[in-house]
This record gives C-alpha cells, sequence and structure tokens, in this order.
C-alpha cells in the first residue's frame, strides 16, 4: 500500500511539474503579451511532456495491477498453508492419541503377562521369559512382585539374570 502511495505522489509531482515547466516555458516566450506565439518547439516539447506523463501513469498503473495480483497470490497460498497446518496438527494429535492408546495397551498387557508368569513354577517360566526381548523381559519382570522374580531369575542363565538385574536396579527395580 506504501508503494503505491509513494507511485502516487511521484505521477502527482511528475504531471504538475511538467505542466509548470509548460506554463514557465509559455511565459518566458510571451514575455508580457496575453496570448502568445508558440514556436513548433514548445509545442513539441509539451506533446513529449504529456506524452512522458502519460506513459508514466500507464506504468505505475501495470506496476500496481501486478501488486494486486501478487497479493491475491500470497492470499491463496497463505490461505492453503493453514490449511495444511491445521491438517497436520489434526494428524499430529491423532497420532498423539493413538500413541497414548498403545501405550496403556502395552501397559495393560505387561501387567497381565507379570501376573501370568507369576502364577507359573520358576522352572516353566524362566526359559519362557529368557526368550523374549530384552525391552518385553524388563517391562514383564519390573511389574513382578519381588519373590517370584527372585525365582525366575534364579532358573535363568546367570548372564541374563544379571544383564536384567541390572537393566531393572537402573529402571527403578521391581514392584
Amino acid at each position: 500500500m506504501k508503494s503505491v502511495a509513494i507511485i502516487s505522489v511521484i505521477t502527482f509531482i511528475l504531471i504538475f511539474g511538467g505542466v509548470l515547466l509548460v506554463s514557465m516555458q509559455l511565459n518566458q516566450a510571451s514575455g508580457a503579451a496575453a496570448l502568445p506565439d508558440l514556436a513548433p518547439a514548445d509545442y513539441e516539447a509539451a506533446e513529449r511532456v504529456f506524452q512522458d506523463m502519460a506513459a508514466e501513469r500507464d506504468r505505475i498503473q501495470r506496476e500496481k495491477e501486478e501488486l494486486l495480483q501478487t497479493r491475491q497470490s500470497v492470499a491463496v497460498q497463505e490461505k492453503v498453508l493453514e490449511q495444511s497446518r491445521q491438517r497436520l496438527e489434526s494428524v499430529i494429535a491423532e497420532l498423539e492419541q493413538k500413541q497414548a492408546v498403545f501405550a496403556q495397551e502395552r501397559e495393560a498387557s505387561a501387567a497381565r503377562l507379570a501376573k501370568m508368569y507369576e502364577a507359573m513354577k520358576p522352572e516353566q517360566a524362566a526359559p519362557i521369559i529368557a526368550a523374549l526381548e530384552m525391552d518385553v523381559i524388563l517391562d514383564i519382570m519390573s511389574r513382578m512382585k519381588e519373590r517370584p522374580a527372585a525365582k525366575i531369575l534364579a532358573k535363568m542363565d546367570a548372564g541374563l539374570a544379571a544383564q536384567i538385574s541390572t537393566r531393572l536396579s537402573a529402571q527403578g527395580g521391581l514392584q
């Protein structure tokens, strides 16, 4: 908007500057005469000034139209970006919700498995638990009571039992 105002002021100055210039030339040529006789060169100069002003006015009008088109394009792009941002936020919210549900399900599953392995004989539970991934073992063992967990660890390979014990102590231990 500032550029349109600046261009308008420049156009105003050019037009009235040209009129003033032509007026001064006419006054100088005529001196004190009421109706001066203008030389053909004066007419040509005035015509050139008016043509220059018209060309400048057309150029400013084109720039104004280009500016309006650019503004419209930017507005459309901003709208598209806003819609994309809103879609992204909804996808993020949906993923966070699914992640929370998954965490709850995993928690419930680990708690059920812990109770199940606690109920089993340590000789039966130890080889099954030892075959699981370390993260799953830790989830299950951390939810078990101390006594059943100790009995199961006693029936496992010493190296694996040591790893599990070390990681459990780093996590905060058993229930």
